[in-house]
Protein backbone atom coordinates (compact mmCIF):
# COMPACT_ATOMS: atom_id res chain seq x y z
CA UNK A 1 0.00 0.00 0.00
CA UNK A 2 1.67 3.57 -1.02
CA UNK A 3 -0.43 6.36 0.08
CA UNK A 4 -3.42 4.90 0.64
CA UNK A 5 -4.03 3.43 -2.20
CA UNK A 6 -3.47 -0.99 -2.81
CA UNK A 7 -3.54 -2.03 -6.05
CA UNK A 8 -3.79 -5.39 -6.69
CA UNK A 9 -4.15 -8.44 -9.65
CA UNK A 10 -7.63 -9.92 -8.94
CA UNK A 11 -8.99 -13.07 -11.15
CA UNK A 12 -12.74 -14.32 -10.78
CA UNK A 13 -15.67 -12.32 -9.23
CA UNK A 14 -14.44 -9.20 -7.49
CA UNK A 15 -16.98 -7.74 -5.09
CA UNK A 16 -16.57 -3.63 -5.67
CA UNK A 17 -18.50 -0.52 -5.34
CA UNK A 18 -16.78 1.32 -8.14
CA UNK A 19 -15.40 0.78 -11.66
CA UNK A 20 -12.88 2.43 -13.27
CA UNK A 21 -12.52 2.26 -16.93
CA UNK A 22 -9.41 3.42 -19.44
CA UNK A 23 -10.99 3.88 -22.71
CA UNK A 24 -9.13 5.29 -25.77
CA UNK A 25 -11.63 5.34 -29.49
CA UNK A 26 -10.36 2.10 -30.83
CA UNK A 27 -10.77 0.48 -27.50
CA UNK A 28 -14.77 0.75 -27.78
CA UNK A 29 -14.75 -2.15 -30.38
CA UNK A 30 -13.03 -4.26 -27.73
CA UNK A 31 -14.96 -3.18 -24.96
CA UNK A 32 -16.47 -6.62 -23.06
CA UNK A 33 -19.79 -5.58 -21.62
CA UNK A 34 -20.16 -9.59 -20.07
CA UNK A 35 -17.58 -9.15 -17.51
CA UNK A 36 -19.78 -6.31 -15.84
CA UNK A 37 -22.71 -6.21 -14.23
CA UNK A 38 -26.10 -6.31 -16.15
CA UNK A 39 -26.78 -2.65 -15.26
CA UNK A 40 -23.57 -1.29 -15.19
CA UNK A 41 -23.54 -2.36 -18.69
CA UNK A 42 -26.54 -0.78 -20.01
CA UNK A 43 -25.38 2.61 -17.96
CA UNK A 44 -21.61 2.87 -19.51
CA UNK A 45 -23.35 2.04 -22.78
CA UNK A 46 -26.03 4.74 -23.12
CA UNK A 47 -23.68 7.34 -22.23
CA UNK A 48 -21.33 5.63 -24.68
CA UNK A 49 -24.02 5.55 -27.28
CA UNK A 50 -24.81 9.64 -26.53
CA UNK A 51 -21.35 10.77 -25.45
CA UNK A 52 -19.10 10.38 -28.92
CA UNK A 53 -15.91 12.25 -27.01
CA UNK A 54 -16.01 9.78 -24.27
CA UNK A 55 -12.01 9.11 -25.59
CA UNK A 56 -10.72 12.65 -25.31
CA UNK A 57 -7.25 12.87 -23.36
CA UNK A 58 -8.46 13.56 -19.72
CA UNK A 59 -11.87 13.32 -20.02
CA UNK A 60 -13.45 12.16 -16.79
CA UNK A 61 -17.07 10.93 -16.44
CA UNK A 62 -18.73 9.93 -13.36
CA UNK A 63 -21.62 7.47 -13.74
CA UNK A 64 -23.84 5.85 -11.66
CA UNK A 65 -26.26 3.25 -11.32
CA UNK A 66 -28.30 1.21 -8.62
CA UNK A 67 -27.06 -2.84 -7.91
CA UNK A 68 -29.88 -4.14 -5.34
CA UNK A 69 -30.12 -1.10 -2.48
CA UNK A 70 -26.74 -0.26 -3.42
CA UNK A 71 -25.94 2.98 -5.85
CA UNK A 72 -23.01 1.93 -7.35
CA UNK A 73 -20.37 4.22 -9.42
CA UNK A 74 -18.93 3.97 -13.08
CA UNK A 75 -15.02 6.38 -13.73
CA UNK A 76 -14.68 6.48 -17.26
CA UNK A 77 -11.52 8.21 -18.45
CA UNK A 78 -10.47 8.98 -21.89
CA UNK A 79 -7.20 8.12 -23.10
CA UNK A 80 -7.52 9.64 -26.71
CA UNK A 81 -7.53 8.54 -30.47
CA UNK A 82 -4.69 6.62 -32.36
CA UNK A 83 -1.25 8.24 -31.39
CA UNK A 84 -2.61 9.57 -28.20
CA UNK A 85 -2.62 6.50 -26.86
CA UNK A 86 0.34 6.32 -25.15
CA UNK A 87 1.62 5.13 -22.24
CA UNK A 88 2.52 8.51 -21.12
CA UNK A 89 -1.55 9.24 -21.32
CA UNK A 90 -2.46 6.43 -19.58
CA UNK A 91 0.18 7.36 -16.39
CA UNK A 92 -1.51 11.19 -16.81
CA UNK A 93 -5.11 10.20 -16.77
CA UNK A 94 -4.57 7.43 -13.88
CA UNK A 95 -3.03 10.08 -11.81
CA UNK A 96 -6.16 12.75 -12.57
CA UNK A 97 -8.67 10.20 -12.17
CA UNK A 98 -7.03 8.57 -8.51
CA UNK A 99 -7.13 12.51 -7.23
CA UNK A 100 -10.84 12.04 -8.25
CA UNK A 101 -12.06 9.06 -7.02
CA UNK A 102 -10.42 9.74 -3.52
CA UNK A 103 -13.00 12.45 -3.27
CA UNK A 104 -15.90 10.10 -3.72
CA UNK A 105 -16.42 7.74 -0.81
CA UNK A 106 -15.78 4.21 -2.57
CA UNK A 107 -13.00 2.30 -1.24
CA UNK A 108 -13.67 -0.86 -3.71
CA UNK A 109 -12.80 -0.95 -7.23
CA UNK A 110 -12.64 -2.63 -10.47
CA UNK A 111 -10.03 -1.23 -12.69
CA UNK A 112 -10.45 -2.16 -16.59
CA UNK A 113 -9.12 -1.52 -19.49
CA UNK A 114 -9.43 -3.24 -22.88
CA UNK A 115 -5.93 -2.23 -24.01
CA UNK A 116 -4.72 -4.48 -20.70
CA UNK A 117 -6.19 -7.71 -22.59
CA UNK A 118 -3.50 -6.79 -25.50
CA UNK A 119 -0.29 -8.92 -24.39
CA UNK A 120 2.14 -6.63 -25.68
CA UNK A 121 0.59 -3.65 -23.60
CA UNK A 122 2.78 -4.16 -20.71
CA UNK A 123 4.41 -0.68 -20.50
CA UNK A 124 0.03 1.09 -20.17
CA UNK A 125 -0.04 -1.48 -17.03
CA UNK A 126 3.24 -0.39 -15.46
CA UNK A 127 2.02 3.46 -16.73
CA UNK A 128 -1.38 2.88 -15.03
CA UNK A 129 0.43 1.67 -11.69
CA UNK A 130 2.87 4.66 -11.25
CA UNK A 131 0.36 7.11 -12.68
CA UNK A 132 -2.02 6.36 -9.91
CA UNK A 133 0.42 5.72 -6.97
CA UNK A 134 2.30 9.36 -7.84
CA UNK A 135 -0.66 10.99 -8.86
CA UNK A 136 -2.46 10.49 -4.92
CA UNK A 137 0.57 11.73 -3.76
CA UNK A 138 0.30 14.38 -0.32
CA UNK A 139 2.71 15.48 1.15
CA UNK A 140 1.10 16.54 4.87
CA UNK A 141 3.93 15.15 7.51
CA UNK A 142 3.32 18.87 8.98
CA UNK A 143 0.06 18.97 9.32
CA UNK A 144 -1.42 18.77 12.65
CA UNK A 145 -4.98 18.45 12.19
CA UNK A 146 -4.70 16.00 9.44
CA UNK A 147 -8.02 13.94 8.74
CA UNK A 148 -7.31 10.14 7.84
CA UNK A 149 -7.75 9.29 4.55
CA UNK A 150 -9.37 5.86 3.83
CA UNK A 151 -7.45 2.86 1.96
CA UNK A 152 -8.82 2.61 -1.49
CA UNK A 153 -8.29 -0.53 -2.91
CA UNK A 154 -7.71 -0.95 -6.68
CA UNK A 155 -8.56 -4.69 -8.56
CA UNK A 156 -6.72 -4.77 -11.95
CA UNK A 157 -8.38 -7.58 -14.61
CA UNK A 158 -5.80 -7.86 -17.02
CA UNK A 159 -4.80 -11.21 -19.13
CA UNK A 160 -1.18 -9.71 -19.54
CA UNK A 161 0.65 -13.09 -18.61
CA UNK A 162 3.59 -11.07 -16.14
CA UNK A 163 1.07 -8.58 -14.51
CA UNK A 164 2.02 -9.35 -11.07
CA UNK A 165 5.77 -8.74 -12.31
CA UNK A 166 4.86 -5.59 -13.66
CA UNK A 167 2.84 -4.31 -10.96
CA UNK A 168 5.53 -4.95 -8.57
CA UNK A 169 8.15 -3.29 -10.21
CA UNK A 170 5.50 -0.06 -11.15
CA UNK A 171 5.45 -0.36 -6.98
CA UNK A 172 8.83 0.05 -6.69
CA UNK A 173 9.81 2.76 -9.09
CA UNK A 174 6.56 4.98 -7.30
CA UNK A 175 7.88 3.84 -4.09
CA UNK A 176 11.34 5.53 -5.00
CA UNK A 177 9.90 8.87 -6.52
CA UNK A 178 7.59 9.30 -3.55
CA UNK A 179 10.88 8.65 -1.22
CA UNK A 180 12.63 11.50 -3.30
CA UNK A 181 9.66 13.66 -3.53
CA UNK A 182 9.33 13.34 0.82
CA UNK A 183 13.06 14.59 0.76
CA UNK A 184 12.84 17.29 -1.08
CA UNK A 185 9.25 19.14 0.25
CA UNK A 186 10.94 18.42 4.01
CA UNK A 187 12.08 21.97 4.81
CA UNK A 188 15.52 22.91 5.22
CA UNK A 189 15.60 22.93 8.87
CA UNK A 190 14.67 19.88 9.09
CA UNK A 191 16.96 17.81 5.86
CA UNK A 192 20.40 19.58 6.18
CA UNK A 193 23.97 17.67 5.22
CA UNK A 194 23.74 15.66 8.18
CA UNK A 195 20.48 14.42 8.02
CA UNK A 196 20.80 13.28 3.86
CA UNK A 197 23.74 11.23 4.99
CA UNK A 198 21.63 9.66 7.67
CA UNK A 199 18.73 8.24 5.36
CA UNK A 200 21.44 7.51 2.74
CA UNK A 201 22.89 4.95 5.79
CA UNK A 202 19.18 3.84 5.84
CA UNK A 203 18.79 3.51 1.82
CA UNK A 204 22.08 1.60 2.07
CA UNK A 205 21.36 -0.73 5.08
CA UNK A 206 17.71 -1.67 3.80
CA UNK A 207 19.26 -2.40 -0.01
CA UNK A 208 22.85 -3.93 1.01
CA UNK A 209 24.99 -1.06 -0.52
CA UNK A 210 28.10 -0.10 -0.01
CA UNK A 211 28.61 3.65 1.86
CA UNK A 212 31.09 5.59 2.01
CA UNK A 213 30.67 9.66 4.27
CA UNK A 214 32.62 11.84 3.92
CA UNK A 215 32.66 14.53 6.25
CA UNK A 216 34.20 18.41 6.03
CA UNK A 217 37.84 16.99 7.16
CA UNK A 218 37.49 14.34 4.87
CA UNK A 219 37.26 16.83 2.03
CA UNK A 220 39.91 18.75 3.06
CA UNK A 221 42.21 16.18 3.17
CA UNK A 222 40.94 14.79 -0.34
CA UNK A 223 41.78 18.87 -1.30
CA UNK A 224 37.57 18.98 -2.32
CA UNK A 225 38.09 22.85 -2.00
CA UNK A 226 34.75 23.61 -3.78
CA UNK A 227 32.47 22.04 -1.79
CA UNK A 228 34.16 23.26 1.40
CA UNK A 229 33.65 26.75 0.15
CA UNK A 230 30.27 26.20 -0.31
CA UNK A 231 29.11 25.04 2.82
CA UNK A 232 31.67 26.78 4.95
CA UNK A 233 29.20 29.80 5.83
CA UNK A 234 26.88 27.21 7.36
CA UNK A 235 26.50 25.60 10.75
CA UNK A 236 25.46 22.59 8.69
CA UNK A 237 28.95 21.22 7.06
CA UNK A 238 29.32 19.64 3.75
CA UNK A 239 28.82 15.59 3.28
CA UNK A 240 29.39 13.94 0.52
CA UNK A 241 27.78 10.89 0.45
CA UNK A 242 28.72 7.78 -1.86
CA UNK A 243 26.98 4.28 -2.36
CA UNK A 244 27.40 1.66 -4.83
CA UNK A 245 25.58 -1.59 -6.21
CA UNK A 246 26.78 -4.11 -7.97
CA UNK A 247 24.35 -5.89 -10.36
CA UNK A 248 26.92 -6.80 -13.23
CA UNK A 249 29.80 -8.93 -12.48
CA UNK A 250 33.08 -6.56 -12.91
CA UNK A 251 31.73 -4.06 -15.35
CA UNK A 252 32.46 -0.63 -14.95
CA UNK A 253 30.41 2.10 -12.72
CA UNK A 254 28.14 4.27 -14.28
CA UNK A 255 27.67 7.20 -11.89
CA UNK A 256 25.00 9.15 -11.04
CA UNK A 257 25.66 12.32 -9.14
CA UNK A 258 22.95 14.75 -7.63
CA UNK A 259 23.78 18.08 -5.85
CA UNK A 260 22.47 18.33 -2.58
CA UNK A 261 22.10 22.14 -1.58
CA UNK A 262 19.60 21.47 1.18
CA UNK A 263 18.96 25.23 1.33
CA UNK A 264 20.02 27.87 -0.79
CA UNK A 265 20.36 31.46 0.20
CA UNK A 266 22.26 32.39 -2.39
CA UNK A 267 24.97 32.87 0.27
CA UNK A 268 26.98 36.49 0.25
CA UNK A 269 25.22 37.07 -3.38
CA UNK A 270 21.65 36.71 -1.66
CA UNK A 271 18.62 35.52 -2.83
CA UNK A 272 15.27 38.04 -3.26
CA UNK A 273 13.30 37.00 -0.76
CA UNK A 274 10.20 36.01 -3.04
CA UNK A 275 10.48 32.66 -3.76
CA UNK A 276 13.86 31.59 -1.24
CA UNK A 277 11.08 29.26 0.44
CA UNK A 278 11.17 26.94 -2.49
CA UNK A 279 14.74 26.72 -2.10
CA UNK A 280 14.28 23.80 0.04
CA UNK A 281 14.21 21.74 -3.31
CA UNK A 282 17.81 22.66 -3.98
CA UNK A 283 18.96 19.38 -3.13
CA UNK A 284 16.59 17.28 -5.65
CA UNK A 285 19.51 16.34 -7.68
CA UNK A 286 20.58 14.30 -4.51
CA UNK A 287 17.55 13.44 -3.04
CA UNK A 288 16.93 11.96 -7.23
CA UNK A 289 20.36 9.86 -7.05
CA UNK A 290 19.48 8.49 -3.99
CA UNK A 291 15.79 7.21 -4.47
CA UNK A 292 17.30 5.91 -7.81
CA UNK A 293 19.85 3.80 -6.70
CA UNK A 294 17.04 2.27 -3.99
CA UNK A 295 14.77 1.40 -6.69
CA UNK A 296 17.85 -0.28 -8.98
CA UNK A 297 18.74 -2.53 -5.87
CA UNK A 298 15.16 -3.36 -5.21
CA UNK A 299 14.66 -4.13 -8.87
CA UNK A 300 18.19 -5.97 -8.78
CA UNK A 301 19.01 -4.51 -12.64
CA UNK A 302 21.65 -5.70 -13.87
CA UNK A 303 24.39 -2.83 -13.61
CA UNK A 304 27.43 -1.40 -11.49
CA UNK A 305 25.93 1.49 -10.20
CA UNK A 306 27.55 3.87 -7.93
CA UNK A 307 25.64 7.52 -6.76
CA UNK A 308 27.05 10.77 -5.51
CA UNK A 309 25.11 12.88 -3.35
CA UNK A 310 27.26 16.65 -2.95
CA UNK A 311 25.06 18.09 -0.18
CA UNK A 312 25.95 21.71 1.58
CA UNK A 313 23.78 24.11 3.26
CA UNK A 314 24.28 27.64 1.21
CA UNK A 315 24.19 30.19 3.61
CA UNK A 316 25.90 33.69 4.41
CA UNK A 317 27.71 34.24 7.17
CA UNK A 318 31.25 35.48 8.94
CA UNK A 319 33.03 32.59 7.67
CA UNK A 320 31.34 32.38 4.11
CA UNK A 321 32.84 32.48 0.89
CA UNK A 322 32.37 36.00 -0.36
CA UNK A 323 32.32 36.82 -4.40
CA UNK A 324 36.24 37.48 -5.99
CA UNK A 325 37.58 34.35 -3.52
CA UNK A 326 39.86 31.82 -5.91
CA UNK A 327 39.16 28.68 -4.88
CA UNK A 328 41.24 25.38 -5.79
CA UNK A 329 39.45 22.43 -6.72
CA UNK A 330 40.33 18.61 -5.89
CA UNK A 331 41.36 18.05 -9.82
CA UNK A 332 43.67 21.49 -9.30
CA UNK A 333 41.67 24.00 -11.14
CA UNK A 334 41.70 27.21 -9.76
CA UNK A 335 37.84 28.56 -10.05
CA UNK A 336 37.62 32.47 -9.16
CA UNK A 337 34.00 32.72 -7.38
CA UNK A 338 32.20 35.59 -9.54
CA UNK A 339 28.80 35.25 -7.45
CA UNK A 340 28.22 32.68 -4.08
CA UNK A 341 24.63 31.90 -5.86
CA UNK A 342 26.41 29.56 -8.55
CA UNK A 343 27.34 27.23 -5.75
CA UNK A 344 26.03 23.73 -7.28
CA UNK A 345 28.30 23.45 -9.83
CA UNK A 346 30.90 23.99 -7.16
CA UNK A 347 29.90 21.22 -5.37
CA UNK A 348 29.64 19.13 -8.55
CA UNK A 349 33.13 20.14 -9.72
CA UNK A 350 34.27 17.91 -6.85
CA UNK A 351 31.93 15.66 -6.77
CA UNK A 352 31.70 14.37 -10.68
CA UNK A 353 35.65 14.19 -10.40
CA UNK A 354 35.50 11.47 -7.49
CA UNK A 355 33.27 9.55 -9.22
CA UNK A 356 36.09 9.72 -12.28
CA UNK A 357 38.09 8.60 -9.45
CA UNK A 358 35.91 5.77 -8.48
CA UNK A 359 36.46 4.45 -11.33
CA UNK A 360 33.23 5.63 -13.64
CA UNK A 361 33.36 5.40 -17.22
CA UNK A 362 29.90 6.91 -17.68
CA UNK A 363 28.38 9.97 -15.35
CA UNK A 364 25.53 11.45 -15.08
CA UNK A 365 24.89 14.60 -12.99
CA UNK A 366 21.19 15.99 -11.86
CA UNK A 367 21.02 19.34 -11.04
CA UNK A 368 18.47 22.47 -9.87
CA UNK A 369 21.44 24.24 -11.43
CA UNK A 370 19.94 27.30 -13.17
CA UNK A 371 17.18 29.74 -13.18
CA UNK A 372 17.78 30.26 -16.99
CA UNK A 373 16.53 26.63 -17.94
CA UNK A 374 13.04 27.87 -16.91
CA UNK A 375 13.19 30.83 -19.24
CA UNK A 376 14.41 28.74 -22.33
CA UNK A 377 12.39 25.35 -21.77
CA UNK A 378 9.95 26.12 -19.16
CA UNK A 379 8.55 23.27 -16.58
CA UNK A 380 8.32 20.57 -18.47
CA UNK A 381 11.31 20.18 -19.95
CA UNK A 382 14.96 19.73 -18.05
CA UNK A 383 17.99 20.33 -20.37
CA UNK A 384 20.94 18.61 -21.25
CA UNK A 385 24.95 19.43 -21.34
CA UNK A 386 27.34 16.67 -22.50
CA UNK A 387 30.42 15.47 -23.88
CA UNK A 388 28.33 12.41 -25.39
CA UNK A 389 25.57 12.73 -28.52
CA UNK A 390 25.21 9.13 -27.90
CA UNK A 391 24.82 8.90 -24.01
CA UNK A 392 22.51 12.27 -24.40
CA UNK A 393 20.28 9.92 -26.52
CA UNK A 394 20.28 7.50 -24.61
CA UNK A 395 18.67 10.04 -21.53
CA UNK A 396 16.47 11.35 -23.56
CA UNK A 397 14.67 8.52 -25.28
CA UNK A 398 14.65 6.64 -21.44
CA UNK A 399 12.84 10.01 -20.44
CA UNK A 400 10.23 9.55 -23.78
CA UNK A 401 9.39 5.99 -22.34
CA UNK A 402 8.58 7.18 -18.64
CA UNK A 403 7.01 10.27 -19.52
CA UNK A 404 10.05 13.26 -18.61
CA UNK A 405 10.74 15.12 -21.12
CA UNK A 406 14.38 16.22 -21.95
CA UNK A 407 16.18 18.63 -24.62
CA UNK A 408 19.92 19.04 -25.65
CA UNK A 409 21.43 22.44 -25.80
CA UNK A 410 24.93 23.29 -28.31
CA UNK A 411 28.37 23.02 -26.75
CA UNK A 412 30.10 24.93 -29.42
CA UNK A 413 33.62 26.66 -28.42
CA UNK A 414 32.26 30.17 -27.78
CA UNK A 415 30.56 29.28 -24.75
CA UNK A 416 33.56 27.38 -23.26
CA UNK A 417 35.13 30.73 -23.69
CA UNK A 418 32.49 32.39 -21.33
CA UNK A 419 33.47 30.33 -17.83
CA UNK A 420 37.46 31.62 -18.46
CA UNK A 421 38.74 33.49 -15.76
CA UNK A 422 41.26 36.69 -16.24
CA UNK A 423 42.87 35.79 -12.71
CA UNK A 424 42.22 31.85 -12.22
CA UNK A 425 41.52 28.85 -14.70
CA UNK A 426 37.62 29.31 -14.67
CA UNK A 427 34.67 31.63 -13.22
CA UNK A 428 31.72 30.34 -11.54
CA UNK A 429 29.96 32.44 -13.67
CA UNK A 430 29.71 33.02 -17.40
CA UNK A 431 27.26 35.72 -17.18
CA UNK A 432 23.23 35.62 -18.26
CA UNK A 433 23.52 35.08 -21.58
CA UNK A 434 23.57 30.65 -22.15
CA UNK A 435 23.85 30.38 -18.77
CA UNK A 436 21.95 27.05 -18.58
CA UNK A 437 25.08 25.77 -21.12
CA UNK A 438 27.78 27.76 -19.45
CA UNK A 439 26.54 26.11 -16.24
CA UNK A 440 26.77 22.67 -17.42
CA UNK A 441 29.64 23.27 -19.10
CA UNK A 442 31.94 24.64 -16.01
CA UNK A 443 30.87 21.17 -14.69
CA UNK A 444 32.09 19.21 -17.42
CA UNK A 445 35.59 21.05 -16.73
CA UNK A 446 35.69 18.24 -14.05
CA UNK A 447 35.27 14.94 -16.14
CA UNK A 448 38.59 13.16 -16.58
CA UNK A 449 39.38 13.26 -20.22
CA UNK A 450 37.82 9.84 -21.90
CA UNK A 451 34.66 9.97 -19.71
CA UNK A 452 31.26 10.04 -20.96
CA UNK A 453 29.19 12.68 -19.52
CA UNK A 454 25.63 13.67 -19.61
CA UNK A 455 24.62 16.64 -17.60
CA UNK A 456 20.89 17.30 -16.45
CA UNK A 457 19.68 21.03 -15.03
CA UNK A 458 16.40 20.42 -13.85
CA UNK A 459 15.81 23.48 -12.67
CA UNK A 460 12.45 23.97 -14.52
CA UNK A 461 11.22 20.93 -13.59
CA UNK A 462 11.96 19.87 -10.04
CA UNK A 463 8.63 21.99 -8.26
CA UNK A 464 5.48 21.39 -9.51
CA UNK A 465 3.70 25.04 -8.75
CA UNK A 466 -0.14 23.28 -9.81
CA UNK A 467 -1.09 20.00 -9.50
CA UNK A 468 -2.10 17.98 -12.95
CA UNK A 469 -1.45 14.48 -13.90
CA UNK A 470 0.50 12.36 -11.59
CA UNK A 471 2.65 15.52 -10.19
CA UNK A 472 1.02 16.83 -7.40
CA UNK A 473 1.98 20.38 -6.47
CA UNK A 474 5.60 20.30 -4.76
CA UNK A 475 9.06 18.61 -5.62
CA UNK A 476 8.46 16.54 -8.24
CA UNK A 477 11.50 14.08 -8.16
CA UNK A 478 12.06 14.84 -11.60
CA UNK A 479 14.30 12.32 -13.23
CA UNK A 480 14.31 9.69 -10.83
CA UNK A 481 11.85 7.29 -13.27
CA UNK A 482 14.57 8.42 -15.78
CA UNK A 483 17.55 7.39 -13.91
CA UNK A 484 15.81 3.58 -13.12
CA UNK A 485 15.14 3.44 -17.11
CA UNK A 486 18.61 4.36 -18.09
CA UNK A 487 20.02 2.28 -15.30
CA UNK A 488 17.65 -0.42 -16.52
CA UNK A 489 18.23 -0.28 -20.30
Amino acid sequence: MLNNLEIKLKKGKINFDGILLFLCKECEAHLQMDVLPKQAAATLQAYLTKNREFFKVGKIANLTYVEGKNLQQIFVVGCGEGKECTSQNFRKNAGEVARFIQKQGVKNILLYAPILNNPVRGKHLQAIVEGMYLGVYDFSEFKTALKKKDVITFNIQTTIKDAADIIKKATIIAESVCFARNLINRPGNVVYPEIMANFAKQVAKENKLKIEILDEKKLLAKKMNAICAVGQGSVHKPRMIVLKYNGNGKAPYTAYVGKGITFDSGGISIKPTDGMGEMKDDMSGAADVLATIRAVAQLKLKVNLLVVLACAENMPGGNAQRPGDIVKAANGKTIEVITTDAEGRMVLADAVWYACELGATKVVDIATLTGAAIIALGRETAAIVANNDELAQKVIDAGKAVGESYWQLPTFEEYHELIKSPVADLKNSGGRSGGTITGGLFIGEFIKKGVQWVHLDIGGTSFVDRTHGFKPQGGSAFGVMTLIKLGEN
